[in-house]
């Protein structure tokens, strides 16, 4: 009697496990804070999969061989959605949609923000010579690159469904810079609210601080942050211009401050969002300044976090 008590304790505590446990995954497929290259870390990708589907969010220099090394399928992926247009997020595009074209792979939606449909225009003349050779399988008729992809643009304030999942978008500070920001009719810099099955995730991008953002990211499960090392990014311009002023580099930290997440403006967010989990990418912290940024991000926020690693899953 005392086993058979037991034993409907453990499948009892076991199916309550199992229950809690979330049907969607994070895959972190390139977590280097671009543009920079990095022998151990890729450009910022991030895949969002669920039973039954999947969400490519970024898709900078090599997310295609990414998701192949990740054991990951790409023929069924329908759907991307782009933070925001620079080359770090975005340069593994091209390789993406021609791979996807000579392969003869299904139709895909690209989602992103003002500029997205002008910058996918480009890449699809830029496939024209494909048109003009022999097709990938032999008696294969020759194909319009652009019939298999749609764009779709969003911006601040926008809500829509991808693929079942309701998605939040909120324009962020990375763009900000003084009379310099850009027209927001024609470039955003998103933060990115999922829906998930059994979890919310929010996307970050690349920001600095924001209101907005700690408002989409309110209660989440987990905010996938973007974090960044200011006194070694001023560190990099040192030697790169070394006679400048010091007035240049206290503007570069600025900046920096203005357009990227410091360990302890990381920290803060999490605490104001009150989110439950905090999943750290684009990261532009080197192994031996580590150390000294999780004692940074230490004051702001206690809860659980983790700097993601390429090809991980959480």
């Amino acid at each position: 009697m005392f086993r058979m008590v037991l034993l409907s304790a453990a499948l009892m505590a076991a199916g309550q496990a199992q229950a809690k446990a979330p049907s969607a995954r994070i895959v972190t497929l390139g977590t280097m804070a671009g543009p920079m290259a990095s022998p151990v870390r890729s450009q910022p990708a991030t895949l969002l999969q669920w039973p039954g589907g999947m969400i490519l969010v970024d898709a900078g220099d090599g997310a295609v061989d990414q998701l192949a090394r990740a054991g990951i399928d790409s023929v069924p992926l329908k759907s991307v959605v782009i933070t925001h247009i620079h080359a770090d997020h975005v340069g593994g595009l091209f390789a993406l949609l021609t791979r996807r074209y000579q392969l003869m792979d299904p139709p895909i939606t690209i989602y992103g923000p003002p500029g997205t449909k002008a910058m996918v225009a480009g890449l699809i003349a830029a496939m024209a010579p494909l048109r003009l050779t022999s097709p990938a399988l032999p008696g294969a008729p020759l194909r319009d690159p652009a019939v298999s992809v749609k764009v779709v643009e969003l911006g601040d304030g926008d809500e829509l469904t991808i693929e079942g999942v309701r998605v939040r978008a909120a324009a962020n500070t990375h763009y900000l810079s003084g009379n310099h920001a850009p027209d927001p009719a024609s470039a955003q810099s998103l933060s990115l609210r999922f829906e998930l099955p059994g979890r919310s995730v929010v996307l970050t991008g690349d920001t600095g601080p924001s209101e907005r953002l700690v408002e989409l990211a309110r209660g989440a499960d987990v905010l996938v942050s973007s974090i960044l090392d200011l006194d070694a990014a001023v560190a990099t311009i040192r030697t790169s211009r070394p006679n400048a002023p010091p007035a240049f580099f206290e503007a570069a930290r600025a900046h920096f401050a203005q357009h990227h997440l410091s360990p302890e403006a990381a920290g803060k967010l999490a605490q104001a969002a009150g989110v439950k989990r905090v999943v750290f990418t684009h990261i532009g912290i080197t192994p031996a300044r580590m150390k000294t940024a999780k004692a940074e991000l230490a004051r702001t926020w206690r809860g659980p976090a983790v700097f993601a690693r390429d090809l991980a899953a959480y």
